[in-house]
Parts: C-alpha cells; sequence; structure tokens
C-alpha cells in the first residue's frame, strides 16, 4: 500500500469479518511507521500548512493517524459500524482538524484535533447505524436524557423510570418513547405474524392502511404545539410578525414589505423586529426553532 494513498483510503462494504480483519492489520502495519512529532514540530508544519503547503498538512495528518485508531477503538461500543469504517470516518475529521488548527493558541494538536474527530464518527454513527436517519435534535434530546437519567440512578442506586426522567427535563413521557423507539431494530417487511383472529399476515399487509396516518397527525399537532408554546413568549406584534414571515398557525406566508404595509412601516423595520423575535425564540426553544423553522 503507498503511504500517500493512506489519508483517502476506501473501505469496501464489509463482507465478512476476515476480511475487515485483514483491511485493519494492513493499515495498523503502514500507520506504525509513522513517527509522532513534538510540539515545535507542530508548529513547524501548521506555519507551512498557513502558507498552503500541502505536504506539511499530509505530514501532520499521517502523525495523527495512530489517534484516530485509539478513538475508534474506544468508540466501537456504540456503534455496528466496523472499526475499520470508524477509523475512516475520523480520518476524515482528521483532515478537516489540519485545515483549522490554530498553533498561536498554543494547545498541542493533538487536543484539537480529537474533538474534530469523535464528531466526525459520532455523525457517522448516527446516520449510518440505521435504515433511516435519526434528526440531530432527537439525538441531542436522547443524549440530554440518557445523561440525566444516569445520574438520577446513581443517586437513588436503583432503575428510575423514564417518565421520571421525561419529567425531569420538562418533555412528555410519550414523546420521550417515541423518540426512543426510532433506535428500536428494524424488522423485515416480509416479516409474519398471527392476528387475533388465527390468521398470519406480513408488515406489508399493513403498510397502506390509512389508519397508519393518525400517529403522523398526532406527532405533528405535537411538534405545533411546541412552536406555538415558543412563540406565545414573544411580545404581540413579534408573534404575529413571525407568523405571517413563516406561514404558522393557517397564516399566509408574506414578505416583509407586505408586512410592512401592513403596520404602516419599512420593510427594514419588519426584518429587525422578525430578528429580534428569532433570537428570544433561539434562546428560548433552543433546537427546536432551528429543527422546524428554516
Amino acid at each position: 500500500m503507498r503511504r500517500e494513498s493512506l489519508i483517502e483510503m476506501k473501505v469496501e462494504p464489509k463482507e465478512e469479518n476476515n476480511a475487515q480483519d485483514n483491511t485493519l492489520k494492513a493499515y495498523l502495519r503502514e500507520i506504525a511507521d509513522y513517527p509522532q512529532l513534538s510540539q515545535e514540530e507542530e508548529i513547524e508544519l501548521a506555519k507551512r500548512i498557513e502558507q498552503g503547503d500541502l505536504a506539511a498538512k499530509q505530514e501532520l495528518i499521517r502523525a495523527n493517524l495512530k489517534l484516530v485508531v485509539t478513538i475508534a477503538r474506544k468508540s466501537i461500543h456504540m456503534s455496528s459500524l466496523p472499526v475499520i469504517d470508524l477509523i475512516q470516518e475520523g480520518n476524515v475529521g482528521l483532515m478537516v482538524a489540519a485545515e483549522k488548527y490554530n498553533y498561536k493558541f498554543g494547545y498541542r494538536f493533538s487536543t484539537y484535533a480529537a474533538w474534530w474527530v469523535k464528531q466526525a464518527m459520532f455523525k457517522a454513527i448516527s446516520e449510518q447505524s440505521h435504515c433511516m436517519k435519526i434528526p440531530v435534535y432527537i439525538q441531542e434530546t436522547l443524549s440530554k436524557f440518557s445523561k440525566v437519567k444516569t445520574i438520577m440512578e446513581q443517586e437513588v442506586n436503583d432503575v428510575v423510570k423514564n417518565e421520571e426522567v421525561a419529567k425531569k427535563i420538562n418533555i412528555a413521557p410519550d414523546k420521550i418513547e417515541m423518540f426512543l423507539s426510532a433506535y428500536t431494530k428494524t424488522i423485515s417487511i416480509e416479516g409474519g405474524f398471527e392476528r387475533g383472529d388465527g390468521k398470519e399476515m406480513n408488515v406489508a399487509d399493513i403498510l397502506a392502511d390509512n389508519s397508519s396516518l393518525v400517529s403522523v397527525n398526532m406527532e405533528y399537532q405535537s411538534l405545533k404545539n411546541d412552536i406555538n408554546n415558543v412563540i406565545s413568549t414573544l411580545k404581540e406584534r413579534e408573534q404575529e410578525v413571525v407568523k405571517m414571515r413563516y406561514g404558522l398557525d393557517d397564516t399566509e406566508k408574506l414578505t416583509l414589505e407586505e408586512i410592512g404595509n401592513m403596520y404602516g412601516v419599512t420593510k427594514e423595520c419588519i426584518r429587525q423586529t422578525e430578528l429580534r423575535a428569532l433570537k428570544k425564540m433561539k434562546l428560548t426553544g433552543g433546537t427546536l426553532l432551528s429543527c422546524y423553522i428554516c
């Protein structure tokens, strides 16, 4: 394997465990020859990178490939992805870190790069470990849920119900259960089960059932209520401007100029009102606003 190919290394979809093991072993043998850098050497490379020296960037990346492997091995318990896939994703984060590293802050490159590597791996775990992409706001909510649940269980030295944790983080218990269900294992569309009358049917038989739209409508209404709760914290004019700008509550979506004409002010005045309202909503609603208002 050529050294130049390390950063662009492509890993074929997993076929057999022994094939993955062989690929990983070959990769580890290759990167074992790359020496670690001193802080002075990192600074020198960083200065060259600032001048557009691609060779310096490659050298900085290669010297930290072992860091990616270490992080991947510590993260493998969180993922159904093979470790070689996590390494590949981590290498992408490492390349980003090499471009953004600022040696003037005084910290080592490995300290800075570790964050980017972990972020790249987490993104891959989130997007590739499930048959459907799990929205970021659900991931963030469940991450907070998991941390709070762990703390609560440590305090009482016993298992804490999901409903109690949901109450602690001010989220409806049924919503938490719905979010948790996003991480359940998938089943085959041809999977069969027995009906109450003793007859058998499979999953495909019920997919076209219009009654399944009920759950979709319930979720839509729940999200709508969440947004309305956030908007209700605004002043009256701010509420009206946001609703008209984004077509909320069955309100017609209008331009800044159209809203300005309604109030007898300039569109710049309406724009400032909108920005002020959005800033307040972000502070109140967190990720909710970024997920549903765009």
